[in-house]
């Protein structure tokens, strides 16, 4: 493995430690999807969603407010020269899979009931 993905595990590695033992407490459940890091170390997307979909937005918001600490939280477990900002990003992927889970089981059973 060569330097820069030995960084680039460390610092995912790191995010989601911090992410999931500050957000959860503070939030409620938040689950880290992908984290990517630019190849300079100078941004990390990390792609996020949460459990209660009914209140995603607001704790998206709650958790955009906590990227500076989680920054500086980062900093301090890295060795490296710069501590890359960390972008969140609200990962809705899950949401459109419920939504189309639900949209073909209810085009399933209307089949269902056709050939009937």
């Amino acid at each position: 493995m060569d330097r820069k993905a030995k960084v680039k595990a460390i610092i995912d590695r790191n995010l989601r430690d911090i992410i999931l033992m500050t957000a959860n407490s503070k939030i409620g459940f938040v689950s880290v999807n992908k984290i990517e890091v630019s190849n300079d170390y100078s941004v990390a997307k990390v792609y996020v969603s949460f459990l209660n979909a009914k209140e995603q937005k607001k704790s998206f918001m709650k958790l955009e407010q906590m990227a500076p600490y989680i920054r500086h939280e980062l900093a301090q477990k890295l060795s490296i020269y710069k501590t890359p900002e960390v972008r969140l990003i609200n990962d809705e992927r899950f949401i459109i899979d419920e939504a189309m889970d639900r949209l073909l089981k209810k085009d399933a059973a209307a089949l269902k009931k056709m050939k009937k």
